[in-house]
């Protein structure tokens, strides 16, 4: 089936989303995918983001609140095709981003993740030092994290195995890997790709680093993280934090890649889950 008439939709969620790139990710969208419609599920944005997106054709705009597992929820409620994309705001979609991605969404392939290569400088920065931590290429090494997660960055779905999902609504985090394991034990599988990609503009500076609590107890509640990759985590953290400032000289780098493993060891040593009511 041509592109033309493969058309897909996709699903993006929302929240004050027009910095950094809102438009270029709009545009990147709508130059490389077959767009049936961009469903936005927008948690209230107060900036630009609901022009910027009602100036694109083809656009449904659902405000509501709640987790980004409630949002995703709502997302995948509304796609009418048999396929659909997650597509993030803060992503560029590489040039015949469709074209790459879609051979690999064979018949038992569920969904198709695209690598996420990080362009903001900070991330590249670190991420570039850490792959050379492991002596792996970047694009290797962010390919190892997104197929052991399940990253919705740039991911191409099918429908089927998702319906009839239910996401926990306490889900602000690890919403993603949900939707993965989901996938798979419908009996699909899950791919990772660098052949498809995007450009990742997330800036770990603007981050607040205190959610990595949750992102922790979450891991431990729905065991996506035993007792041995937390052990890994706090082996690694002073020695991954000492070669980032080795490679870099950027102290905030090292000092918020210890803080971010602590964060983690901290939630996952956490009683229970707190559920989560950000918008």
């Amino acid at each position: 089936m041509s592109m033309d008439r493969e058309r897909i939709d996709v699903v993006m969620i929302t929240r004050n989303s027009e910095k950094p790139l809102l438009d270029m990710c709009l545009k990147s969208i709508y130059n490389n995918i077959p767009v049936n419609r961009l469903i936005a599920i927008d948690g209230y944005s107060t900036d630009n983001t609901v022009r910027i997106l009602e100036s694109y054709p083809r656009v449904s705009v659902i405000r509501m609140k709640g987790s980004r597992g409630a949002a995703r929820q709502r997302g995948i409620e509304e796609v009418e095709t048999d396929q659909f994309a997650f597509v993030d705001s803060d992503v560029v979609l590489c040039k015949d981003w469709y074209a790459k991605i879609r051979p690999h969404l064979t018949e038992r392939v569920g969904a198709v993740w695209g690598a996420a290569i990080p362009v903001a400088p900070s991330d590249l920065k670190r991420c570039t030092a850490i792959a050379r931590f492991y002596g792996r290429s970047l694009a290797d090494t962010m390919l190892i994290e997104g197929g052991r997660r399940g990253m919705l960055h740039d991911t191409l779905i099918r429908t089927e195995p998702v319906k009839g999902l239910r996401i926990p609504p306490h889900l602000h985090v690890w919403e993603d890997h949900y939707i993965k394991q989901h996938i798979l034990n419908k009996g699909f599988g899950w791919v990772a790709t660098r052949e498809a990609c995007c450009h990742h503009y997330a800036d770990i500076g603007a981050r607040d680093i205190s959610g990595l609590i949750e992102f922790g107890r979450i891991a431990r509640a729905h065991r996506y993280y035993d007792w041995k990759r937390i052990l890994m985590f706090a082996l690694l953290g002073l020695p991954k934090a000492v070669w980032i400032y080795a490679i870099t000289r950027d102290v905030k780098l090292s000092v918020w890649q210890l803080d971010a493993y602590m964060m983690i060891i901290t939630g996952w040593l956490a009683d229970g889950v707190r559920p989560q009511t950000k918008s």
